[in-house]
């Protein structure tokens, strides 16, 4: 077996040396293939009939750098056939708040309220009735950097102003300004800016955030807490063993969509009801554990309709240890030749 991984635009999370490493920890044959340059067919074409499926990381740092990988991955998995994990299904959730909120509602997901406006007019009589706080949010956009909890109607009319434009050819975007690590230096997140588009969601007070994650069979969870308003981003976690509902939910979502790699994102209210806030098949996984029950790493597995405890570290490289793991398992399901 061979696999090949797939590099691109200066890949800054490292997605593919994680990769790399996972695929020499399991003595797992590899090439690094760059998609991004001038020469990507060439590269993909010289590898298509040596590697047995490419592993992929899409960036999250600009919609034009996302779009033109997904364009890529699109050709590689349809047009020349190769494999690629996480699937093409999964990974147009990933960093795509327009689309999650289109697949969760289609398939009667409990989600806050949340609108995706293409039309100014729409937008514009949509804030003037809302009731206030309102969430605005870019579709892309990690660790809440391109969320605002919006308080005054006049704030949310200018930025539907900034996102439309006074015509669809003369529109700048609604620019986020975030600050820079922790210096008082804010920089604008040009990349990830609102253009002919708003998402409007309804303002949920939350107690804090779950974290779901599901890669094969193994189940992980944590708290997000908040740090201020906000819990996506805080580095604040609550390392507690996590409603076994959730992992009903998470399951359930995976085998609807055939997603085999995903984190789901849940607000639990103040009322105490569960709201999905997004879906996400690359996700941030520093530690090598993304859970500890009662201060021992672990993981869940499902066996036999019941959630069992194992302890280890499960989380190796990012997590990617169980993704090779996992599309090797995928693979070799799909070619017994393999």
């Amino acid at each position: 077996m061979k696999i090949g991984i797939a590099v691109g635009f200066g890949d800054p999370d490292g997605t593919w040396m994680r990769y790399k490493k996972a695929c020499e920890a399991l003595n797992i044959d590899n090439v690094v293939i760059d998609i991004i340059s001038c020469n990507w067919l060439d590269n993909i074409n010289k590898e298509k009939d040596i590697i047995d499926g490419l592993l992929v990381g899409p960036p999250c740092q600009n919609i034009e750098e996302y779009d033109i990988y997904m364009e890529r991955l699109y050709f590689i998995n349809n047009e020349i056939g190769i494999p690629i994990y996480p699937s093409y299904n999964e990974l147009k959730l990933y960093e795509n708040k327009r689309y999650c909120t289109s697949w969760l509602k289609y398939h009667n997901y409990l989600l806050p309220d949340t609108y995706v406006f293409t039309n100014k007019k729409q937008a514009l009589d949509y804030v003037k009735k809302a009731q206030y706080p309102i969430v605005i949010k870019a579709t892309i956009g990690a660790g809440a950097s391109a969320v605002h909890i919006i308080k005054k109607r006049l704030y949310a009319k200018w930025i539907i102003h900034q996102a439309f434009g006074i015509h669809r050819l003369l529109s700048w975007g609604y620019v986020s300004w975030v600050r820079y690590k922790k210096t008082p230096l804010y920089i604008p997140l040009i990349g990830s800016s609102m253009k002919h588009y708003i998402i409007v969601q309804k303002y949920i007070p939350i107690k804090w955030e779950w974290r779901i994650i599901k890669i094969g069979e193994s189940y992980f969870g944590h708290q997000k807490l908040l740090k201020g308003n906000y819990a996506s981003g805080s580095d604040r976690v609550g390392w507690v063993d996590p409603p076994k509902h959730l992992f009903d939910l998470i399951r359930d979502i995976c085998q609807k969509g055939n997603f085999n790699s995903m984190a789901m994102d849940v607000f639990e209210s103040i009322d105490g009801q569960f709201y999905i806030n997004e879906l996400q098949s690359m996700f941030g996984s520093y530690k090598n554990s993304q859970m500890y029950i009662n201060g021992k790493p672990g993981r869940y597995i499902y066996k036999e309709g019941q959630y069992i405890f194992e302890e280890g570290y499960f989380n190796i490289y990012g997590s990617c240890l169980l993704r090779v793991e996992n599309f090797i398992s995928i693979l070799r399901q799909n070619n017994v030749d393999i």
